[in-house]
This record gives structure tokens, C-alpha cells and sequence, in this order.
């Protein structure tokens, strides 16, 4: 059968939906620069070539908040139905388009203004600091009148939306309904993974969906993640998020602070400008390094063995902050707070006061995980990944590079820097699927479970890299840390183990001890001499009792031979009087972690 109507060119219509997404990335880039403009005391005078990574940047969340925004109207503008194409439908798509994005654009707007009191984009966790609609009502009002320039600046975008939102070219056509159908499916199936891609923040499979944390990739300092940040995709990102609750357990902080501080005073004993090198290997759970990582066995027995760690996260992304920042992740983790963009110090800021090179690496594409933005807010200036390893044939072609090579790049890489340097590794071929190179297939012994079979080849790696490195000059003043990124088993064990032959006594300590903990550590290995922040301790450190603790549905912290287990209000299952300094104890760890969070004090002042 023939249909004779006239209808909207289907290539045409789908270049003007594309048109109106390239309107709205338009506008809040214009929306970008006015908040430059606006706030341009706070960030003084920055150069064209120091704006554009702002701009670049941007564009990743402006994609993402209007392909979450406008999820709706794309689905039905574009799909295949014939009612949609008729005037007054058009309207109403319109009507929608306008209301959605003229909101989220004064939303955006409104803003520029409220960051001057907060120094970050407005989140979530506004409307739960203000409970009630009418107190945030009254806000939001009395800076209208008092900020018209914004009001005058959001009537001119929002003229700007609808004039250019363009109308479909029709034209009269004969055509068969099948044909219809068939285009117009094939369009909407096209559609909808590239707005999946789009609010994701990227094609790989190692893109997690892009996080506020990830501005941190762009930045130089915490106040210029509202240059890269919008409003709307703040919102969006945190909406599902329990966030943080301020806690008053403890009257004042001097009493708060006599339980437990994140405060250190640094050594006294003299500092010394070892190197540093870390290691943090991609599952390697206690229980599954046992027969399986006789090298990494052969150093414990030369180094400082910590033969009760524990990882204070169950994720990869938990680590990097836990190890490289002393900063557990507990109800949420921590790279996913709007938290994450604080002022923060973390080995690579600390060492860097001392003139360390700092360096990261991890043999992933680019970005992936979002490490690239948390190791920039810990102090790690140079990042080297995928794209500077630059050999695809040595791609797994699931996670990134093979360990064994990319290993033997980090050792050369390492040499050509200047001493001192502080560089952290994460490997990467100890992941599902657990794939091995062809060349070694049925090499390494296979146990219970397929990730201990890439475990012995990531050992094997680490055996070559040790290989090469004994013999460079910088090997003998270097001071080696190894840890898992997470445990795969419910006891939360890890290995621990610092190895600096000639300067470590080998031993084995079964103090407890955390991934929070390593940073502490490492500065009292080098005597570091200036105060710094951190929620664990040094090893060294005699001001507590050792202590691990991690979340799971509940706070669970370990001291000597007793596990205390905390709910937020009240101990969880048997509590008796000798638990009662560890209740003391826990509720200070959660005041001085939520707080600080909460007020942007996570650093020596």
C-alpha cells in the first residue's frame, strides 16, 4: 500500500535534532564563560591556553546533563511513529524541549552566584541541607532580584533556545509504510546508544559513567572544577547519593580530637630523599596470592611484611584514594562524593613540597576508571597510560596493556626521571575474563579460582621488572610498596609490604594495619618533617592502637583481637563494657571523617 502525505525528509529531520544538542552544548558554553566573567576575582587572570582544558573538559559533562535532561524528548522526537510528525505533536516536543532546558539553563545560571559563597557547583546535598521548599524557595527568589544581570543573562538564552530550535522540512512524498518503519527504526536504534555513550562520558569498557570527580583531570586546584562543572550534571550525579551527615558525637574538638585525629605532626628525626615507588596490584586478595606469587613471596621474606592488612574498600576506584591519599572510602566511595574535589594532599602533593618528581601509571586507556582525575587531586602531575605506552599489539583487548611489557616500561620510564620521585603503578591483567598472553597458556599454576592463574603472571612481571631495575641507579635509593587494590573475599585481607634492601630489616609484623595507613608510613620511613593529614597511621605510630576498619551496610573496626560493628547510632550485634573505648573510638573516626569531608578540612592548615 502507497500513503501520499507530506512528511519531514528523514536525513533532514535527523540533522535537526543533532543541530539542537549542538545549540545546547552552545549555551552552556557561552553559560561557561559568563561564570568565568562572573567569578573572574576568584580565579584571577587566566591565559587562553590555561582556559581551553576548562573548555575541552566541559564539553563531557555539558554532553552528559543534556543527554540525561533530554533523554525523553529524543526518544520520542525520533521515533517512529507517524502521530509525532503531525503540528500540534511538534508543539508539545517543543514545549518540552523549552521547559527542560530553560530550567536546567537558570538552574546553571542562578549559580554563578551561590558559588561565590560555597566555592562548588551546587549538588544535591543543598536540598537536604535545606529541608523544606519553602526556606530553598525564598533563597532562590531573593537572589533573583538581588542578582538580575543572571535573571537578564538566562531570558537571553532561553530566547536564544527557542528562536533557533528550527522547524522540519516537509515535503509531499509517496511512500510505502514499510519504509517509513524501517528508516525511522533504524534512526531510534542509532539514537539510543549514542545517548547512553554520551551520559556515560566515553566509548570504553572502562568508562564508568563520568562522576563530578572526574573535573579533577582538568584542573590545577579544587575551585576550578566549577569552570568545568555544570550545575544540572552536579545535580543529576548526586541525586542518588546518601551523602554525608554532620556528626556531633563530641561536644568540642579538643575533646573529639584527644580520641582521634587525621592530624600528624610530621618526624623530627631528619628527612630523607629516598624514592618511592608503589605498587598497587589489581586483586591480589590475601587468599589468593598463597602458592600462587613465589616472587612476590621471595621479597616478603627480605622486606617489612604486614602479615594483617586489609583493604579499606571493596572497589578499584576505593583504592587509589585509601593508599595514595590516606582517605577510606565508607558509606560511598569517596571518588564519588562531590567531596572528592576538596583541597586535598595527598603523596604526591606532600612529596611534591620536597621537589619529588610524581608520576602515575596504569596500562589502561586513558582516562579509564577516572584514574587520570583522582591521582591529578593527589599531587600526581605526570599520568602515563595506554596512549603513552603507544604499542597496541601489546593491548589485551579488554583492560588495557599486558603486565609483563607494560612493567618493563615503567622500569625504563622510571630512569629517565630526576631523583627524587615518587611513581605508583596500577597493574591490570589480574581481571575478569582473565585472559593471558598466547605465549603463556598453561605456564603458571591454575587454582580454585581463574584470577590466580593471572595472579602467577602478574608475580612473573613484577619478577622481570625487579630484573631490570637492579641494575639502574636509582634502584639502591629506592624505597618499594606493595598492596591489592581490594580483596575478592569477605575477609578484606591484603598483602602489605614495604622492601627497601639495605635500609628495611626484614621482618614480619602481624600488627593490624589498612591501606589508609601507607601513606603514613612511607613519610615515616622518609622522616618527612612537616605536618600533613591523614586517616590512618604510620606503622610507627604508638598514639592509638592499631586498628582496621572498612564499611559494609554497617562500620566494622578492628582492634587487637575484637571486631566492633557500628550502624551509625548503635553497636550492631554483642557489645559488652570492654567494647566501650571502641564505640569512643569509632564515633570519633566518623565525626572526623564526615565533617572534615563536609567542611573542605581535609588538610593542614
Amino acid at each position: 500500500m502507497k500513503i501520499t502525505q507530506e512528511i519531514p525528509a528523514g536525513v533532514s529531520n535527523c540533522f535537526l535534532i543533532i543541530r539542537r544538542v549542538l545549540l545546547l552544548l552552545l549555551l552552556y558554553a557561552l553559560s561557561r564563560y559568563a561564570f568565568l566573567r562572573f567569578n573572574h576575582d576568584l580565579f584571577g587572570k587566566l591565559p587562553l591556553n590555561e582556559v581551553w582544558p576548562f573548555f575541552k573538559g566541559g564539553f563531557r559533562f555539558d554532553l552528559s546533563a543534556i543527554l540525561y535532561l533530554n533523554a525523553l524528548y529524543l526518544f520520542l522526537a525520533l521515533f517512529p511513529l507517524p502521530a509525532l510528525y503531525r503540528p500540534k505533536a511538534q508543539r508539545l516536543l517543543k514545549a518540552l524541549f523549552v521547559v527542560i532546558n530553560s530550567i536546567a539553563l537558570a538552574i546553571n545560571t542562578m549559580d554563578f552566584y551561590y558559588f561565590r559563597f560555597t566555592l562548588r557547583r551546587t549538588d544535591f546535598s543543598f536540598f537536604k541541607e535545606f529541608k523544606g521548599g519553602v526556606e530553598t524557595g525564598k533563597i532562590i527568589l531573593e537572589s533573583m532580584g538581588q542578582q538580575w544581570p543572571l535573571v537578564l543573562f538566562w531570558i537571553i538564552l532561553t530566547i536564544l533556545l527557542i528562536v533557533c530550535y528550527g522547524k522540519m522540512k516537509k515535503k509531499l512524498m509517496v511512500i510505502r509504510p514499510w519504509y517509513f518503519y524501517t528508516t525511522r527504526t533504524v534512526v531510534w536504534l542509532l539514537m539510543v546508544p549514542c545517548v547512553i555513550i554520551g551520559i556515560r562520558g566515553g566509548v570504553d569498557r572502562t568508562t564508568r559513567p563520568i562522576a563530578m570527580s572526574n573535573a579533577g583531570a582538568y584542573i590545577r586546584q579544587p575551585i576550578e572544577a566549577g569552570i568545568v562543572l555544570n550545575t544540572p550534571f552536579c545535580l543529576i550525579r548526586s541525586s542518588s547519593q546518601k551523602g554525608l551527615i554532620r556528626q556531633s558525637f563530641f561536644a568540642s574538638q579538643e575533646e573529639l580530637d584527644a580520641v582521634y585525629t587525621p592530624l600528624h605532626s610530621g618526624d623530627s628525626t631528619g628527612f630523607k630523599d629516598y624514592n618511592v615507588v608503589v605498587f598497587i596490584l589489581e586483586s591480589f586478595a590475601k587468599p589468593h596470592i598463597t602458592g600462587y606469587t613465589p616472587f612476590l613471596d621471595s621479597l616478603m621474606q627480605r622486606g617489612h611484611a604486614c602479615t594483617n592488612a586489609f583493604a579499606n574498600g571493596r572497589k578499584s576506584i576505593d583504592a587509589l584514594p585509601s593508599v595514595l591519599g590516606s582517605i577510606p572510602s565508607l558509606t560511598e566511595p569517596f571518588v564519588l562524593l562531590p567531596y572528592s574535589l576538596n583541597h586535598l594532599e595527598g603523596l604526591g602533593t606532600l612529596l611534591g613540597k620536597k621537589g619529588y618528581h610524581t608520576s602515575f601509571f596504569h596500562g589502561a586507556p586513558n582516562g579509564s576508571m577516572g584514574f587520570d582525575a583522582v591521582v591529578n587531586m593527589l599531587g600526581f602531575d605526570h599520568y602515563y597510560g595506554k596512549t603513552e605506552y603507544n604499542r597496541d599489539a601489546d593491548y589485551d583487548g579488554f583492560w588495557g596493556i599486558w603486565d609483563e611489557p607494560f612493567l618493563q616500561f615503567f622500569g625504563q620510564t622510571l630512569g629517565s626521571f630526576p631523583q627524587p620521585f615518587v611513581s605508583a603503578l596500577f597493574t591490570v591483567s589480574s581481571h575478569h575474563p582473565y585472559k593471558l598472553p598466547e605465549a603463556y597458556r598453561d605456564v603458571f599454576p591454575k587454582g580454585p579460582e581463574p584470577v590466580q592463574e593471572c595472579i602467577g603472571y602478574t608475580d612473573m612481571a613484577l619478577r622481570r621488572f625487579f630484573e631490570r631495575a637492579a641494575g639502574e641507579p636509582w634502584f639502591s635509593h629506592t624505597l618499594f610498596v606493595f598492596t591489592a587494590d581490594h580483596s575478592l573475599s569477605g575477609s578484606m585481607a591484603i598483602p602489605v609490604l614495604y622492601f627497601f634492601p639495605g635500609v628495611i630489616e626484614p621482618q614480619t609484623d602481624p600488627q593490624l594495619t589498612q591501606q589508609i595507613d601507607i601513606l603514613p608510613t612511607i613519610l615515616s620511613y622518609l622522616g618527612y618533617d612537616q605536618p600533613f593529614f591523614g586517616y590512618g597511621k604510620s606503622i610507627f605510630d604508638g598514639r592509638y592502637e592499631p586498628f582496621a576498619l572498612h564499611y559494609s551496610g554497617y562500620y566494622q573496626l578492628l582492634r587487637g583481637d575484637r571486631l566492633f560493628q557500628f550502624d551509625g547510632r548503635e553497636a550492631v550485634g554483642e557489645f559488652d563494657d570492654t567494647m566501650a573505648p571502641d564505640m569512643e573510638f569509632m564515633k570519633a573516626f566518623i565525626q572526623q571523617y564526615n565533617n572534615r569531608l563536609i567542611d573542605d578540612k581535609m588538610r593542614v592548615e
